[in-house]
């Protein structure tokens, strides 16, 4: 899948290809090859169009899409809680734009592939808890690193 929409939108446009276990928690140490792990594309950059619009939020944003579904399965505006990222204050809230690209198709769907469905896992806490937990360190990562070349917020935002 080639998104051109989000290329075009987002200003420093990263990847990040990050390794997710199904299983054992995210602090054990996951090998190639594991069946209980999946590889998932990270994509994150900051939206011009958001941060500059007056009427738009700035929170960071999370969009998930399926590859088995071939759609966009979650948007979630305000995703900082749910990666574990701080909550109050500015940070995180310049148009922070993180994508999910279930590139091997291994996110559990509901029935009507509109949601995930870790319930349906027998280890589904642990692989929701792995999920977010490394999309979140990518975010975390990534802001403060754009953060730190621009140096300031308001310089972040322009």
């Amino acid at each position: 899948v080639w998104f051109k929409y989000w290329t075009e939108r987002l200003v420093e446009f990263s990847t990040f290809a990050v390794r997710v276990g199904k299983t054992r928690s995210w602090k054990e140490t996951i090998t190639d090859g594991d069946p209980n792990a999946y590889e998932l594309n990270v994509l994150v950059g900051f939206d011009r169009i958001r941060v500059s619009s007056k009427f738009s939020r700035n929170e960071a944003s999370l969009y998930i899409y399926s590859r088995q579904s071939g759609r966009l399965i979650k948007y979630e505006p305000d995703c900082r809680h749910e990666l574990n990222l701080q909550t109050g204050g500015t940070d995180f809230c310049s148009g922070l734009t993180v994508i999910l690209d279930d590139i091997r198709g291994r996110l559990p769907l509901n029935p009507s592939k509109q949601d995930i469905a870790f319930g349906e896992e027998s280890f589904g806490k642990v692989h929701k808890e792995n999920l977010f937990k490394w999309v979140g360190a990518v975010a975390h990562f990534y802001y403060y690193y754009h953060l730190a070349k621009f140096r300031t917020k308001k310089d972040l935002k322009k």
